[in-house]
């Protein structure tokens, strides 16, 4: 009897451990078939009030607004959806279309993309695997697009029907952070003591966690895992803030199962090992009792390069318009008490530094920067101040001692420094400035602030002028050709009874051979008595009845004259420097008296350069070169007045330290011609050489000019 109540007892005690066993096994299975099990999109339906989405089983919803604000996505995770395709026209509700289609990203899915008829908010409502979606009809969104994406509703449902109990409390703490990696994920789990609804949104290559009513009891990892470069903690008002640093932006997905939030970012083929140790616990716990910030972009006024962005509100109030300006730019804000309006404003893809230029000038408010601080008040308080901060400034002045100080000058002229630093406005009302020209010195009664002013310009305005040394090398060629020549003939005839005689006229020359006077009488004129060839020839009868005299007379003259100066001349930067070369030619003049007075005539080649050195080191020339001849006189009032001829010409070139430049082209030929002799006769061809004489000249003169310039080293 006593065995079978052994027996008895020890089969309770195996059959409780089972009971127990079994009923933990289903549990765990309950608990996680949910999680593992795959959902089925069954409908999608437009109804009076919203758009109704059902399930086979209970599942898990995130819902977020992009950019666009007409724009709602769904997206539900671990869920087909293909027994849907193409878009489903609405029309209704506050609804025009319904786009489902597949969500790839690190955990895919289904995703549903709702367009709106104006930009709304919208509610949700879960129960029994139904999700009811409605439009907030009069209610225009207030939240702009200032990052990826806007705030992240996720939503567990886990209803008490399906699972049997009546789900998990909500969090009250944060009790463990962690990571895992699978193939192309790498998930951050942040765990809790009951269930948490985070709202996410990103910043840059940051992911913004923020979960209210929540403390941090848990331990930031001290190893990250590739692409998480780190993660920080920190309290944002009422809110826990968790900033998951990655190296570059990634794509990601935020759910909320049961106590635990996951974080899924997509890798792909990346090394998903540990990338580096985090910054010492001391560092970290700084870190975790501040809020993250953002570094501010950068402010230009009146050039926009801020980040663009969407706004779209409603008699809204403007202060909190500014603070999500501020969230969106990185900078501190500060507003003035003063500033008060409601605004109605719609900007579609503007840059934010526009938007607040827009919203100030609505407002006739102004702004003022300092470092990465935004104040912002009326026109007339930042106008008062202003007056107040100069007025405050005059008074300092005013209180200050006078100072006097005596400056040398040393290069530039005196009165030219006094000009400059009068138009400067640098002397304070109460300064005085004068000047001594025979010691070139400046005498400045003033505050000490103005006096190093003044100090400071003198180091630019009295320098050293630089010097440039204009050398000029000129080259005149002048070539004459003159040829004369001429003849002299003369014929005798006398009868036999020497009755009558034939000759030439008794007023021209007599020939050597006949003694006769000659018929044509046209020598060369300058071949004259030692110059010139010419040769006679003549004939006479034997009973002297008939003779001839011929006398040819030639000279050509052939002069080249060449002259060539090499004048140098020393001039300062900016100021003219002039070569002359020439004659003064006297003239006769009669004064104002009636007597006669001697004046003179420049005839002359001039070259005037007017250099300037460049901050690059070379050099620009101003070139004026003038040349004059004399032509002859001309009678001006019973004086002969010399006349001349005159080229002229100008040019600015900028040619390099120590090169040189060549003005050439002044060239000038001049022919002449003259003949004399017998009328009709002289023209007749070939014998009419017999009867003139010719005088042919040809003169040239050319003209080179060679400029080299080179600046003058300061010793």
């Amino acid at each position: 009897m006593k065995k079978d109540k052994t027996r008895v007892i020890l089969s309770i005690v195996v059959l409780s451990v089972l009971l127990v066993f079994c009923s933990a096994h289903n549990g765990q299975a309950k608990e996680e078939s949910p999680a593992a099990a795959s959902v089925v999109i069954t409908g999608i339906n437009m109804t009076d009030s919203g758009l109704e989405i059902k399930a086979d089983r209970p599942f898990i919803y995130t819902i977020y607004k992009p950019a666009d604000p007409y724009r709602v996505v769904v997206e539900i995770p671990d869920a087909d959806i293909s027994a849907f395709k193409g878009v489903i026209k609405a029309g209704s509700a506050g609804i025009t279309e319904v786009t489902p289609s597949r969500l790839e990203s690190a955990r895919p899915g289904a995703k549903i993309e709702i367009l709106l008829q104006s930009p709304s908010g919208m509610d949700s409502n879960y129960h029994n695997n139904v999700l009811l979606l409605t439009v907030k009809k009069d209610e225009a969104e207030k939240a702009p697009a200032a990052a990826k994406m806007e705030p992240v509703k996720v939503v567990d449902p886990a209803p008490a029907q399906e699972t049997g109990d009546k789900g998990p409390q909500a969090a009250t703490e944060i009790t463990g952070i962690s990571f895992e990696r699978a193939e192309g994920v790498v998930k951050v789990l942040i765990k809790g003591n009951g269930s948490m609804s985070p709202s996410v949104f990103t910043l840059r290559n940051k992911i913004v966690i923020d979960i209210p009513d929540v403390a941090v009891k848990a331990e930031v990892p001290t190893e990250m895992m590739s692409p998480v470069k780190a993660v920080r903690i920190g309290k944002h008002n009422d809110k826990t803030r968790l900033v998951i640093d990655l190296d570059q932006p990634k794509d990601f997905d935020v759910m909320s199962v049961r106590d635990t939030v996951v974080v899924a970012l997509k890798t792909a083929d990346e090394a998903l090992a540990p990338v580096r140790k985090e910054a010492p616990v001391e560092t970290q716990k700084a870190q975790e009792e501040a809020p993250e910030t953002k570094e501010p972009e950068t402010f230009a006024e009146g050039k926009y390069v801020g980040r663009k962005i969407s706004l779209d509100f409603q008699d809204s109030d403007i202060v909190p318009i500014f603070r999500l300006l501020a969230d969106i730019s990185g900078y501190n804000m500060v507003v003035d008490p003063n500033v008060k309006g409601r605004l109605t404003m719609k900007l579609i893809n503007v840059p934010w530094d526009q938007a607040l230029d827009i919203i100030l000038k609505t407002f006739s408010l102004g702004k003022s920067v300092e470092g990465n601080i935004i104040r912002i008040a009326p026109l007339s308080v930042l106008a008062r101040e202003n007056e107040e901060k100069i007025r405050a400034k005059e008074a300092e002045v005013k209180a200050e001692p006078l100072q006097t100080k005596i400056f040398p000058i040393s290069y530039a002229d005196v009165s030219e420094v006094e000009k400059a630093i009068k138009d400067s406005k640098i002397l304070s009302a109460r300064g005085s400035i004068s000047v001594d020209r025979r010691t070139s010195t400046m005498t400045i009664k003033d505050i000490s602030s103005v006096l190093t002013q003044v100090e400071n310009l003198l180091v630019t305005l009295d320098k050293q002028t630089p010097q440039v040394m204009i050398e000029a090398r000129i080259v005149e060629v002048n070539t004459t050709d003159e040829k004369d020549l001429g003849i002299q003939w003369g014929l005798k005839a006398s009868a036999a009874n020497t009755l009558s005689q034939f000759g030439g006229l008794s007023t021209l020359g007599k020939g050597t051979f006949t003694g006769n006077n000659f018929l044509v009488d046209a020598p060369s004129g300058s071949a004259g008595a030692g110059s010139g060839s010419g040769f006679t020839f003549g004939i006479l009868s034997p009973d002297r009845t008939f003779g001839l005299d011929l006398q040819l007379s030639a000279l050509q003259k052939i002069g080249r004259t060449k002259i060539i100066s090499n004048p140098k001349v020393v001039t300062i930067d900016n100021k003219p420097a002039t070569i002359m070369q020439g004659t003064s030619e006297p003239f006769p003049k009669l004064t104002t008296e009636g007597t006669i007075s001697t004046d003179f005539k420049d005839v002359v080649l001039s070259t005037e350069v007017t250099p300037h050195i460049t901050p690059a080191g070379s050099i620009s020339m101003n070139i004026d070169i003038k040349k004059e001849d004399i032509l002859g006189t001309v009678n001006i009032g019973g004086s002969q007045v010399p006349r001349t001829s005159k080229i002229e010409g100008k040019t600015n070139v900028l040619i390099q330290n120590g090169e040189t430049i060549v003005i050439g082209g002044v060239y000038k030929k001049t022919e002449n011609y003259s003949s004399s002799g017998v009328p009709w006769l002289m023209k007749v061809p070939v014998l009419g050489w017999l009867f003139k004489n010719e005088h042919p000249t040809e003169a040239v003169t050319e003209l080179l000019i060679f400029l080299t310039p080179r600046i003058v080293q300061e010793q």
